[in-house]
């Protein structure tokens, strides 16, 4: 699953929990809510090396972010 890309629009906890310590490769967050309840998995994802963030981030942000990590990419919505 590492070539796979997940894109999410709406997500929960529940839902990232499955995706704890998977081969994710690329991981899309649509939007602040999908990043705020994906922040306790996104150390655990070893071969995630693209990020995309998507939304309006007000206040502080603190993401623990994996090793394998090679690109970050903040967009607004647009």
């Amino acid at each position: 699953m590492s070539k796979s890309e997940l894109i999410v629009n709406t997500g929960s906890k529940e839902l990232f929990a499955i995706f704890r310590e998977t081969s994710i490769g690329i991981l899309s967050l649509r939007n602040a809510d999908c990043v705020l309840q994906s922040s306790d998995i996104l150390p655990t994802l070893s071969k995630l090396d693209k990020l995309y963030l998507r939304g309006t981030y007000t206040g502080h942000c603190a993401l623990k972010l994996p090793a394998s990590l090679q690109c970050i990419s903040l967009q607004t919505r647009g």
